[in-house]
């Protein structure tokens, strides 16, 4: 199920938003959720190889894995 998320452009950025859109032909909305999902699984992805590449928790014991799914 898919959320509705409120956030705050500059107007510039809003400007910038709408041209893209426009021109993609796709809605403002369908690109910042495409922007997000891309911002997400990046730094996601990079908080799990940072937590693989340590081998303890900082309490002596092992990091437990994380589980990633990925919806695309």
């Amino acid at each position: 199920m898919k959320e509705i998320i409120k956030l705050r452009l500059d107007p510039e950025t809003r400007e910038q938003l709408d041209l893209l859109a426009e021109a993609s032909g796709n809605s403002s909305a369908a690109l910042v959720a495409e922007a997000v999902r891309r911002f997400v699984e990046l730094e996601f992805t990079a908080l799990v190889t940072e937590q693989a590449d340590q081998p303890e928790n900082g309490n002596g014991g092992a990091t437990p894995p994380v589980r990633l799914k990925l919806i695309v």
